[in-house]
């Protein structure tokens, strides 16, 4: 397995943290005396933001429970099964970073063309035109950052190297957050969140550590025109850094779903999901149904097909989720890239050349790189189309593909992003 995506191991039984729950009620549920969590002698952790728009009486109760001492998951659980009260319960599952195989490069002002999946004359030995034809983009729109009013890209991930030279021009900067001052200014629950948030530890620092949201984000929008490093599908962007993994490459449910809303509450349009695997939870599955943002997630890298052997968040059918596989330089389908009808399209993925902490660069292979191709191409839709819905950003990126006959059967659309052509459709 190539080990630059974010892979959880959910396959048995220790994979959740003992003595916790998460925990949707039914809207007609109350959370007075009798309620659910008083008859289960739970305390209740957090409490995940209703959605926008969206009143408790309609919603119900979304929550993060303590369960009593000598109560385990498996019995609560059993036992919620049976409340007509509880629209789901599930545990709160443990998810791992497996180590990152990499190699270090040092690109200078002319990095671009290290770049095949923006555009490929074969100058690493693949296939001229197998790319998303980016150069074509930007004669169109080039992105646009924070200053231009640009649309929040958030990068859902390892958090983000946010002082990165190539990346520090094009990052969110939270607009009613007064930076390091120790005061939650702008009343969303999160203290000095200036660049994002940090979910694992519920703090407003995003730093990335590890590596591999920082790569995300440099090929989702990597400074333009600064005679510097490397260029990300966006020239200028507007980059929202949420932290769901910790340094050491683990993560729960419940930081996950703090992730998503906090994306969500802070008017992400679009965001990036270079994580997954394992079996599906209804807590994450409800947090992405509630969201307004649209989210392009990786397939997978078990070579396996997503039909037979379904991986979450890429099988979770819902409307705001794309999820993309991985392509090489010759528009192959990538050896170790997931497929099949739950997988829509196709993006670059091997030896992707991407901006790391502490101002370097990497390359890094995975569907885990391919997806910031998707989601960079959809933040310059957004950015020519503001006004567009969901529904027909879905549709510019997946009606626009090349259609490639080593991708039919493969992907839903049987072919590879073409920015250019979703820009144009």
């Amino acid at each position: 397995m190539i080990k630059s995506n974010l892979v959880s191991s959910l396959q048995n039984s220790a994979s959740y943290k003992p003595g916790e729950l998460i925990l949707r009620t039914r809207p007609e549920a109350s959370l007075q005396s009798g309620s659910v969590v008083a008859d289960l002698g739970a305390s209740v952790l957090d409490r995940f933001e209703t959605p926008g728009g969206l009143h408790k009486s309609e919603s119900g109760d979304f929550l993060h429970l303590k369960l009593p001492q000598g109560v385990s998951v498996e019995s609560a659980m059993a036992r919620l099964a049976e409340d007509e009260r509880v629209e789901f319960a599930a545990p709160n599952n443990i998810y791992h970073l497996p180590d990152i195989t990499s190699r270090a490069v040092h690109p200078n002002d002319k990095g671009f063309e290290l770049l095949y999946g923006l555009h490929n004359e074969g100058q690493t030995g693949g296939t001229p035109d197998a790319d998303i034809d980016a150069p074509e983009a930007w004669a169109l729109q080039t992105g646009r950052n924070q200053r231009q009013n640009g649309p929040i890209i958030a990068v859902i991930d390892t958090g983000v190297d946010y002082l990165h030279p190539d990346l520090k021009a094009n990052m969110w900067i939270n607009p009613g957050e007064i930076p390091g001052d120790g005061i939650d200014n702008d009343g969303n629950g999160v203290i000095d969140d200036v660049y994002g948030y940090n979910a694992v530890q519920d703090n407003g620092d995003p730093m990335d550590r590890q590596g591999h949201g920082t790569h995300v984000a440099g090929t989702i929008g990597a400074e333009g025109g600064n005679g510097q490093g490397v260029v990300g599908v966006n020239q200028q962007a507007n980059i929202m850094a949420i932290k769901i993994f910790d340094d050491s490459g683990s993560t729960n449910a419940a930081a996950i779903i703090r992730g998503i809303q906090y994306a969500d509450e802070m008017g992400a349009r679009v965001a990036n999901n270079s994580w997954g695997g394992g079996m599906a939870n209804r807590g994450i599955e409800a947090a992405f149904a509630d969201s307004r943002t649209m989210h392009l997630v990786a397939a997978g890298n078990d070579g396996k097909s997503n039909d037979t052997s379904p991986t979450y968040p890429a099988n979770y059918n819902l409307p705001n989720i794309i999820t993309v596989a991985a392509t090489d330089h010759n528009d192959n389908l990538a050896r170790f890239s997931n497929y099949g009808r739950e997988v829509d399209l196709a993006a670059p993925g091997v030896d992707i050349i991407s901006t790391v902490p502490g101002g370097k660069y990497s390359s890094m292979s995975g569907t885990s790189m391919a997806a910031p191709h998707a989601t960079g191409a959809a933040g310059l839709v957004v950015s020519e189309f503001p006004e567009i819905s969901n529904a027909e950003l879905r549709s510019r990126l997946l009606e626009s593909v090349d259609q490639k006959p080593q991708l039919k059967g493969k992907v839903a659309t049987g072919g590879r992003l073409n920015v250019a052509e979703a820009l144009r459709a």
